[in-house]
């Protein structure tokens, strides 16, 4: 039997861009708040002193988006050296497209509503449509779980990672977003887990199993980004 792979991922601090929402519409991130960098600090203390398992993370993995990169970089300062870290473009948020037109405002976005809405049309001209997205996260923690077969990947992405997750390994219809989606606070984390069964009926590639989600009990208060902010 292969061994267990596990995932764990950790939505960014709360960032600029979180508490301006539509004030930026360029889609350059403007990076952490000073909530935002404390709550990163608290979470990496976390992962470091009662998270870290028997076993080590292998690697640490992070969407390329300035929010996620500031808040990867304090968890590593945490973890220290011997666990590498690593940039993932396919990590990244859904792309915004026209700059001026933010992807999330249904009152500047060309088909009127918000993109879980209406996943499989890009709701600005040259965005990525949500469907798109998903596949594409989605296909980049599929991959990531490939090459670290049997170790622990820590991610540090965004909000939408979780949902992208939820699509990828319960293998979700194209559209579930419209009655479904993950809630995920500002470090919030979410676990899980590929087990393989000998059972010759058992899905040969592993059966991904969801540890636990949203779990931000490192936070002195809680999170009040949901639903008032939208996932970024």
């Amino acid at each position: 039997m292969a061994a267990e792979t596990e995932l764990v991922l950790v939505r960014h601090g709360e960032a600029v861009d979180n508490v301006e929402f539509l004030k930026n519409l360029t889609g350059d991130c403007r990076g952490l708040t000073e909530r935002g960098r404390a709550q990163a600090d608290l979470v990496a203390a976390r992962l470091a002193a009662r998270m870290a398992g028997p076993a080590p993370f292998d690697v640490l993995c992070h969407s390329p988006v300035r929010r996620a990169a500031e808040t990867a970089a304090r968890i590593a300062a945490e973890l220290g050296p011997a666990v590498p870290v690593r940039s993932v473009v396919g990590l990244r948020v859904a792309d915004h497209g026209e700059a001026g037109q933010h992807p999330w405002d249904a009152t500047t976005n060309l088909i009127g509503t918000l993109p879980p809405l209406d996943p499989q049309n890009p709701p600005s001209v040259g965005g990525e449509s949500w469907q798109a997205y998903l596949d594409r996260s989605g296909q980049t923690l599929l991959e990531l779980a490939q090459e670290y077969e049997g170790g622990r990947v820590l991610v540090v992405a965004h909000a939408e990672t979780a949902a992208s997750a939820l699509h990828a390994f319960m293998r979700l219809s194209a559209g579930a977003s419209r009655w479904t989606f993950p809630i995920v606070n500002h470090t919030g984390l979410s676990g899980w887990r590929r087990m393989h069964s000998p059972y010759p009926q058992a899905e040969p590639t592993g059966t991904w199993v969801l540890l636990y989600s949203n779990d931000d009990t490192h936070l002195p208060e809680p999170d009040r980004t949901w639903p008032a902010a939208l996932p970024a």
